[in-house]
């Protein structure tokens, strides 16, 4: 044997075993059912076009830059539960796997962790509300909808059969419709979890139809705030019906491409080639979050561009003044966004102070915009079950200490 055969075939073996090790190292990514368990969620909400149908959500143009700030953000500290902490110490009890912040549309810092980069696609999950009811006020705009005013069954007959049919589409972005709907996914008996089950998961009936069964109400319709994460599916169903194409394209054609976006993103779909999900799991980058954010922090505009209604920002962003049990302060105490002082609008959370909002997805997803202080700030996690930090309280903290560091 010839020295040179030796050595190459030796190097050929290294190269296979090295290869081996680092997808040995992957995260798994889990099936369908199996993306909210716990050894799956790293590399599941990460790679979720691997586990449901999407479609994507072209950019397209060029892209917008987000130079570095004038000022970057150093060490902030916060307090929780009488303890002090560090931003470090945050994004490793917080198990967080990006996180970006804008100042005055510039970047003032930006880390990404768990082997996580600048182009990986974290999945939204219900950050999209945000995104749906978005599109819902491009219908409004071009005249697709007459009025929030209207009943949802206007533009979409099929609901006539449910609760959501007599809503009326303010109500539905309010999440003040009054069905009956109950955020348990675990319980084998439980009607959402169902839903769910044969809607995206096992694809036994388009999702669409499964907002049919929730057709009990429980309140008047635009006297109590009830978070029902199928209502953004009515206001889907709404926005494709009246503006006669998917939700994925027309986010692509008039929001992502007009803000410079730097990727494609997409859109989990309940099925190949079917309905985007209105209440979760859009795929995109950190910076593309944040120019979304920014585009509601600058009242629709890109440079000299009105890409989304001012109005519309506006009035999605800010406490419905004939609506006082919706503001920050006001939700029932013993809702979510009750226990951490937030108030609702349509599809974004409001925080007491700084006319700030947010959009927030299950385990550690945010995009956090502050109006006052001109700040954007974008983090994707994954909380696991037993993880030490204090999940969306501790995040509020860190947030206001990171708003106080950068005034």
């Amino acid at each position: 044997m010839r020295p040179g055969t030796f050595g190459a075939g030796t190097a050929a073996l290294a190269l296979c075993a090295l290869l081996a090790v680092e997808a040995m190292a992957e995260p798994p990514v889990g099936a369908p059912i199996d993306v909210l368990k716990a050894p799956y969620m790293l590399g599941s909400w990460t790679q979720m076009e691997q586990i449901y149908p999407s479609r994507m959500i072209a950019r397209g143009g060029p892209v917008r830059p987000l130079a570095p700030a004038a000022r970057p953000l150093d060490d902030v500290r916060y307090e929780i539960e009488g303890e002090r902490y560090g931003l470090e110490d945050y994004l490793e009890r917080n198990a967080v796997m990006g996180l970006v912040v804008l100042k005055d549309g510039r970047i003032a810092y930006e880390t990404y962790r768990k082997g996580t980069r600048d182009t990986t696609r974290f999945v939204s999950w219900s950050v999209a509300k945000s995104m749906t009811s978005t599109v819902l006020g491009l219908a409004l705009h071009d005249g697709a909808i007459a009025s929030l005013g209207d009943e949802a069954q206007r533009y979409v007959p099929e609901l006539a059969v449910s609760g959501y049919g007599k809503s009326s589409l303010q109500d539905i972005l309010q999440m003040t419709s009054g069905v009956r709907f109950i955020e348990d996914y675990d319980s084998v008996d439980s009607l959402e979890g169902q839903a769910w089950v044969a809607g995206v998961v096992e694809r036994r009936l388009p999702f669409n139809d499964t907002v049919l069964w929730f057709d009990q109400r429980i309140h008047p319709s635009g006297t109590r705030f009830y978070y029902a994460s199928i209502e953004p599916q009515v206001s889907a169903w709404v926005a494709r019906r009246t503006l006669g194409r998917p939700l994925a394209d027309i986010v692509s054609e008039r929001i992502w491409r007009r803000i410079g976006a730097e990727h494609d993103a997409s859109w989990m779909l309940d099925r190949p080639g079917g309905m985007e999900i209105g209440g979760c799991c859009i795929n995109a980058t950190l910076r593309d979050y944040a120019r979304f954010g920014q585009l509601f922090l600058d009242e629709g505009r890109v440079g000299n561009e009105q890409v989304l209604p001012r109005e519309w920002v506006q009035v999605a962003t800010r406490p419905d003044p004939e609506r006082p049990f919706l503001h920050a302060g006001h939700v029932d105490p013993a809702s979510f966004g009750g226990k951490l002082g937030l108030g609702y609008q349509y599809n974004w959370w409001l925080w007491p102070e700084d006319g700030a909002y947010s959009a927030i997805g299950h385990g550690g997803q945010w995009i956090y915009v502050n109006p006052v202080a001109r700040i954007v700030i974008v983090q994707s996690a994954v909380w696991e079950p037993g993880a030490a930090g204090k999940g969306y309280a501790e995040t509020q903290a860190v947030f206001r200490a990171i708003v106080n560091a950068m005034r």
